[in-house]
């Protein structure tokens, strides 16, 4: 007769199914997913308003070559994250926050599954249950699943090309998954993305002289070159229409100069700027970063006794230290900037949060874990984050651009003179800035003209220079520490139609939805392999 605490045993053990574990990791995306949608926006943070720009530039000017801000600046990353979300954008005719972050919330999502997938195969599958959570439960977690930034698709790319690198080394596997994955990197965000994912390979030398496997040189070298060949034909087309903007924007500016350039900054040559990747680490990703310390602590005093286990947890941990090393080293740093590194601190995390617990309740605790923190992230967000400058900012601009949208009529020729970049993006135009020399003939112009206007002052007086004496102001609004004002030109009254409404592209549709299906079921499918196949489940 089975005992009652054999069948609670049993019910626990039951529900660590794969299915379950894959269910739950969709669950936990979802979930922080509507958390962060429902949350306050913060367009003007962390630079998202450029991003943004950039996807602009290719729905409104057909640039999908190279995109430019408004002001004439070049986009200062690759262009694939550019070409996701515009993609989404014109897919169904709409460009709104959930389109153009679509990179970020769908690269998390494929990132969540390849973390349980690997954390399975390599750690059992108590660890792989912990792996979701982990990933999103902290500050930087959280920004990421609605980030209008490359980094979310930069941090998805590393893990599939250190993934590549981990299976040509242990298991022998062929280079053409380096090829794919650093191709990506490539396109996402430069070159760093293969020294990220090689950074595991320093593991080679904690292996004892009889037990070291060789290194997959020729898949390496292959999935380089192989990786180079788009992103090369992408840059030097780019380069010719740019009239040399693209090289000297991305290699010189972006790759050089923030990697070993001159060091000019009194911040950038003092010691506490250059740790403040590793202050961000403990505190930002806590608690995940500061779990992933203490299992560091413990594979450096107790190794795993299993040959396999133990590599793979050198080769996280030389992931996750050499790139903080080099976080360190560059020449500025932003916090969102340590998602490079939140894959293996999250698969060490996972690993060491399941041996706090039973195999039959890691499950349960999970469970209970993702119940609690989903609350708890809500309320950070709508009544402490909300209170943040660059949110604040955001609402107030995003307020001032409802007001303004009644009177753009389809005919409105709508104009932008020193005013916030995010105006034109949640106003859905791109637009280079209304000169100071021809404020005079758009106000005079016969059409129906507006203008955003951020510095009223230099505005008036420029008008009154050009023999405009009346003004017709229709909006202003408290913008931070200034204002912004919307005026109209004497131009005739517009039309009553509304504007012009963008319908979906059913060919972009198309593509979108099989490049994100084969995607979305290549990652589900390693997911379950990995967690099917793990040790714990044989």
């Amino acid at each position: 007769m089975m005992k009652p605490t054999d069948g609670l045993a049993h019910k626990a053990r039951s529900i660590s199914t794969p299915q379950t574990i894959l269910m739950l990791a969709i669950v936990t995306w979802a979930g922080f997913l509507l958390v962060r949608a429902t949350g306050p926006d913060d367009l003007l943070g962390r630079d998202q308003v450029k991003l943004a720009g950039y996807q602009l530039d290719i729905i409104e000017n057909d640039a999908w070559l190279w995109q430019q801000s408004p002001d004439g600046q070049f986009a200062s990353k690759p262009p694939l994250t550019q070409w996701l979300g515009a993609l989404a954008s014109e897919s169904v005719g709409i460009f709104h926050r959930l389109t153009y972050t679509f990179p970020s919330w769908w690269a998390t999502l494929i990132t969540m599954l390849i973390l349980v997938g690997w954390v399975g195969r390599e750690f059992g599958t108590a660890a792989a249950i912990w792996a979701p959570l982990l990933l999103l439960c902290h500050q930087l977690g959280l920004r990421e699943i609605l980030l209008a930034r490359s980094d979310p698709l930069f941090q998805c790319t590393i893990l599939l090309l250190a993934l590549g690198v981990w299976r040509c080394w242990v298991d022998g596997a062929g280079p053409w998954p380096l090829v794919l994955a650093g191709t990506a990197a490539l396109l996402t965000k430069g070159p760093l993305g293969w020294v990220m994912a090689l950074m595991g390979l320093l593991a080679y030398r904690f292996d004892a002289p009889a037990e070291r496997k060789k290194l997959p040189h020729r898949s390496i070298v292959v999935g380089l070159l192989g990786s180079l060949v788009i992103p090369v034909i992408w840059l030097a087309a780019a380069q010719h229409d740019s009239g040399g903007l693209a090289f000297d924007k991305l290699i010189q500016d972006e790759l050089i100069d923030h990697s070993i350039g001159a060091r000019l900054a009194p911040n950038q040559t003092s010691a506490s700027h250059h740790l403040l990747p590793l202050a961000w680490f403990l505190a930002r990703l806590a608690p995940t970063g500061l779990i992933a310390v203490v299992a560091s602590i413990r594979l450096i005093r107790r190794p795993s006794t299993r040959q396999r286990e133990r590599r793979a947890e050198r080769f996280l941990f030389c992931w996750m230290i050499g790139g903080l090393l080099l976080l360190c080293l560059a020449t500025h740093h932003r916090f969102v900037h340590l998602l490079v590194v939140l894959p293996p601190a999250t698969m060490l995390a996972a690993r060491e949060v399941s041996r706090w617990f039973s195999p039959q309740r890691n499950t349960v605790y999970a469970i209970l874990a993702l119940s609690s923190m989903l609350p708890i992230s809500a309320a950070y967000l709508d009544a402490f984050d909300i209170q943040s400058p660059h949110i604040v900012r955001t609402a107030q601009l995003d307020d001032f651009c409802r007001q303004v949208e009644p009177h753009v009529g389809s005919d409105t020729q709508l104009e932008f003179f020193h005013a916030h970049p995010g105006t034109q993006v949640l106003l859905k135009r791109h637009r280079a800035t209304l000169l100071e020399a021809n404020i005079g003939e758009r106000l005079s112009s016969e059409t129906h003209s507006l203008v955003v206007v951020g510095d009223e002052t230099l505005f008036r007086k420029r008008a009154r220079e050009q023999g405009i004496e009346q003004f017709e102001v229709l909006v202003r609004a408290e913008f931070g520490a200034d204002q912004l004002t919307l005026y109209s030109g004497r131009g005739r009254q517009p039309s009553d139609s509304p504007r012009s409404r963008r319908t979906p592209n059913y060919l972009f549709l198309t593509i979108l939805t099989l490049v994100t299906s084969i995607g979305f079921y290549s990652a589900l499918r390693f997911a379950a392999s990995g967690v099917a196949g793990s040790r714990s489940s044989q």
